[in-house]
């Protein structure tokens, strides 16, 4: 070989060493082979093809607007009691405030979760609906269906309120009293209705009363579906046959089995000296004080931050007073939680100090929160001649009771999510204040453990319901069975409400002689007028803020 190819053939090889290879072309592979991978089916999950779910499938969509709703349902009575009880000055400010306190929580309202609001689950949503509305029916809400005893004071407050100049004040108090009284309540639910009966009459009031009773139960089913992140009528159902196992709890005290099974029996009060009421006998019986405090409960479970907590609490002391005591630890925790969660080892105490401040610290806590629970204080403290205050409840002669209620009225439920649940500060706050409430008492009934209970109620609620479909997902078999039989054992109590309710009602339709509608009576006249009425012209309320 020449030197001149020898020359030629290592710049050939230099050439291909720079330039890289070129790889060979391969072949097509024969159709069998290409069938053969297409068909081989993956070993693992992770070695299969990805499954791509249709655009949008997993978008979360979040609202402000079931809150704000909710807000101003809660603040429409407040405006009405402001400017119907204050002198105009005063009406104004105050006025001012709340509306300034409104703008801000609803800038800083919290966001819920309206994935499941959608038109795929218009029916559901049609059916809890449907659902809220025959309850808040057969409840006796506007006169429509059987209404319970307690009815008898729940309509006469609403005829005060109709019939009477505001504030309504009673001049010519003898003999029961020395000096003009005034009513003095927490009649904030009957405000609205009472403006529409001022114009158009009692029977109005009633029937308007009855849709903002329906109003408020719709918002408290769209707040707990809020949390649960579900939609769903069995939530709904779920809501209103909640109860602790009051059947067993009187099956085995009076041993009888009319108490456990279908009859129209009042079964609540089983326990001597103890009550916690299912959430059917709150709404048949005290409704002014239930909706009130279920929505303003579930308002607090929703709050993401510190900005809006006091001001969402104050409304609690002109509609529910009392179960505003039971809310006090819910919110704590959700308070003390908020703290805990904002708080950042890496910066200096003065730094997290401020922060936590400066959140909490807000127009609609600092002034509006706190000058309208001022304001509510101030008025419901007006009644000089109620002597009966809060004391402990007598625990050595109903200690035997007290354990027998506590373990079948809520501890059941509690040691039944245990597993799930014993992490959340929720469980053990809501836990410690539904054990604590029975040793206290207010007046001379034993209204106080049944009324204060209720926040601690509704917190309960959630945690099950949350529990149960953490089960069913996991499919733990067992607890989701064990949870399930204990709610239908309380359904029970739901059961005997409604049911006695309906057969009232049907035999009315029969033989109009059944009466439905509860006693008529004039509530200062009554032999309770004590808890409406009050010498008032000492107060600090009637002397410098209340109309002449």
């Amino acid at each position: 070989m020449s030197e001149e190819v020898k020359n030629t053939e290592k710049k050939a090889e230099k050439a291909k060493t720079a330039d890289g290879a070129k790889p060979a072309e391969k072949k097509p592979a024969p159709a069998k082979e290409k069938n053969a991978v297409k068909n081989q089916k993956p070993k693992n999950k992770a070695a299969g093809a990805v499954k791509h779910k249709p655009a949008g499938a997993d978008k979360k969509v979040f609202s402000r607007l079931p809150i704000q709703i909710a807000y101003i349902y809660l603040a429409i009575p407040m405006y009405i009691f402001l400017f119907g009880w204050l002198r105009t000055p005063i009406a104004l400010v105050m006025e001012a405030v709340l509306t300034a306190g409104l703008f801000f929580a609803f800038r800083t309202a919290p966001k819920m979760d309206v994935t499941q609001f959608t038109r795929s689950n218009l029916p559901k949503l049609v059916l809890m609906a449907a659902i809220s509305v025959i309850w808040v029916y057969l409840s006796g809400i506007g006169e429509f269906a059987f209404q319970n005893f307690d009815h008898m004071w729940r309509n006469a407050i609403l005829e005060k309120l109709v019939s009477n100049d505001w504030p309504v004040i009673i001049t010519d108090s003898e003999p029961y009293f020395q000096k003009p009284v005034t009513m003095i309540y927490y009649f904030a639910l009957w405000l609205p209705a009472a403006c529409v009966g001022k114009i158009w009459g009692l029977h109005a009031a009633n029937v308007f009363l009855f849709y903002w009773c329906v109003a408020g139960v719709m918002l408290v089913m769209t707040l707990i579906s809020g949390l649960l992140k579900k939609v769903s009528p069995w939530i709904v159902l779920a809501f209103v046959c909640f109860s602790g196992l009051d059947a067993v709890g009187d099956f085995v005290l009076h041993n009888s089995s009319g108490y456990l099974w279908f009859t129209s029996n009042h079964l609540e009060n089983w326990a001597p000296g103890f009550q916690m009421s299912s959430m059917s006998t709150q709404l048949f019986w005290v409704f002014n004080q239930a909706i009130p405090a279920w929505v303003i409960t579930l308002l607090l479970l929703h709050q993401k931050d510190n900005r809006s907590i006091i001001f969402v609490y104050s409304f609690s002391f002109m509609a529910c007073t009392l179960p505003s005591i039971g809310m006090l630890p819910i919110l704590a925790c959700i308070g003390i939680r908020r703290i805990i969660q904002m708080y950042d080892k890496k910066k200096i105490f003065k730094e997290n100090a401020i922060a936590i401040i400066r959140e909490a610290i807000t127009i609609q806590n600092a002034v509006s929160g706190l000058l309208l629970t001022l304001v509510s204080y101030l008025f419901l403290k007006s009644n000089s001649t109620s002597t009966d205050g809060f004391r402990k409840t007598e625990m050595k002669r109903l200690l035997m009771s007290y354990l027998i209620f506590v373990l079948l009225e809520f501890m059941v439920y509690y040691f039944a999510i245990y597993s799930k649940k014993k992490r959340e500060p929720l469980y053990w706050v809501s836990m410690a204040t539904l054990l604590v409430v029975p040793m206290i008492s207010f007046g001379p009934h034993i209204d106080f453990v049944m009324r204060a209970s209720i926040p601690a109620l509704v917190v309960l609620f959630v945690l099950i319901m949350s529990a149960l479909e953490e089960s069913r997902k996991a499919k733990e078999i067992k607890q989701y069975a064990v949870i399930a039989v204990l709610l239908a054992f309380g359904g029970l109590t739901a059961y005997h409400e409604i049911t006695r309710s309906v057969t009232t009602t049907i035999s009315h339709s029969t033989d109009p002689a059944v009466a439905i509608t509860a006693t008529e009576i004039d509530l200062f006249e009554d032999g309770a007028r004590n808890n409406f009425f009050g010498e008032y012209e000492d107060s600090f309320f009637f002397k410098y803020l209340a109309k002449k």
